[in-house]
């Protein structure tokens, strides 16, 4: 791989992404379990747009002898998909039967935090992966056409 610099498209993307994610743990945190609930949907339905561009119009053009096959990210892209849905079912039961004391709440919170970690490692050494090769090796044109229809750049 050459000195230049990745396009700033998936860093954009994978911000945007963070911060809902982020959102919805600072909720998970204050023990507001049906907002973050809701603020976890909403970042799953990003999540779920994400991928799909991802995989309908990006990875179709990762070249040979990228240095990760489309394979790599489309597995990646099932087990994020999969840590997801586990960590929502756990935050449904919460805010179906939320706890009635302070102390449950923050047991509760640091559970649901701790449920959570490997969904975040895993996004993280997603996020890694295609800064430091797919957007390298996607033409910049096609991302800057690709994120812009999908509405998330400037």
């Amino acid at each position: 791989m050459d000195e230049r610099s990745a396009p700033p498209y998936f860093q954009r993307e994978h911000e945007r992404l963070e911060e809902q994610l982020h959102a919805h743990l600072l909720n998970v945190i204050g023990g507001d379990f049906v907002q973050a609930l809701a603020q976890l949907q909403a970042w799953r339905q990003a999540l779920a747009q994400h991928i799909a561009v991802e995989e309908q119009q990006l990875l179709p053009h990762l070249p040979e002898g990228a240095r990760w096959a489309a394979r790599v990210y489309l597995l990646e892209h099932e087990r994020i998909d999969l840590l997801a849905e586990e960590h929502t079912a756990r935050l449904q039961a919460v805010a179906a039967s939320p706890p009635t004391d302070a102390l449950q709440q923050r047991r509760t919170a640091l559970a649901l935090i701790d449920g959570a970690h490997a969904l975040r490692h895993v996004i993280e050494h997603h996020h890694e992966r295609e800064h430091n090769a797919l957007a390298m090796e996607l033409p910049e044109a096609l991302q800057a056409q690709v994120w812009a229809r999908v509405g998330t750049q400037e």
